[in-house]
């Protein structure tokens, strides 16, 4: 039986943990080739030691960096042959009340959640328009539609990362790049052990589960995608939360 994403070439960035690691667990578990991106050596051969897996290779780089960038998917490119899709899932946060937020707070932030993707959908799309086209998943949050308080980087960055990805799609569609927006909801990672109790206790999803519909959004069929997908713990506060 054929898998998912048999031989395709994924870049996945940040995906030396948390979400991200669980996406390229998936997508090799789909008979897809991943190369994986991290903020350090240490932390992509640390990866790479873990999973022992043939198809998925490692290389640090700044998503915010744009020669990075282009060495990315070079490397890609010279594994792969191609680059089949792209998951934009490095983040980060700075959190607290917006009168004691510094200016490279926000920038920071931008600069990861925002300028990064932008960075790689652009080299996507020059790399992806003569190969047969290919996807572009965005890893958002259910923050960009009800915020949490002290939340206003993180929350401005995943609402502009949606608005980023409607407008890519626009341009995409016509020579075969799918532009796609997963929407987590409380995910169980080790982000949650600097969270307030409060946050902390509230219900999560294992990496896993979201990781699932990672996948059925990158394998969707050529005439199909998928624009927009919020997943989280059912009991989660999320509709009606104030």
């Amino acid at each position: 039986m054929a898998q998912l994403l048999e031989q395709q070439g994924v870049i996945i960035t940040g995906g030396t943990r948390g979400i991200g690691k669980a996406i390229a667990e998936a997508v090799l578990a789909e008979g897809g080739r991943v190369l994986i991106t991290g903020r350090s050596q240490a932390s992509v051969d640390e990866a790479l030691a873990a999973s022992n897996h043939p198809e998925l290779f490692g290389m640090p780089a700044d998503v915010a960096n744009e020669e990075d960038t282009v060495a990315v998917f070079a490397r890609a490119v010279e594994l792969f042959g191609k680059v089949d899709a792209v998951v934009n899932n490095a983040g980060i946060a700075r959190a607290g009340a917006i009168q004691n937020l510094r200016l490279k707070d926000f920038q920071m932030v931008m600069d990861t959640n925002l300028n990064g993707a932008f960075l790689y959908s652009r080299e996507a799309f020059r790399v992806m328009k003569d190969t047969g086209g290919g996807r572009i998943l965005n890893i958002g949050s259910i923050s960009s539609e009800t915020p949490r308080f002290g939340s206003v980087p993180y929350t401005t960055s995943k609402f502009g990362l949606q608005g980023m990805t409607r407008a890519l799609a626009i341009e995409g569609r016509e020579i075969g790049i799918m532009v796609s927006c997963l929407h987590p909801g409380n995910v169980h990672t080790d982000i949650w052990d600097k969270a307030p109790k409060s946050v902390a206790d509230e219900p999560k999803m294992a990496v896993k589960d979201i990781a699932r519909v990672a996948v059925l959004m990158l394998s969707m069929p050529q005439n199909a995608t998928i624009i927009d997908a919020t997943v989280l713990d059912p009991r989660q506060p999320f509709l009606g939360r104030g």
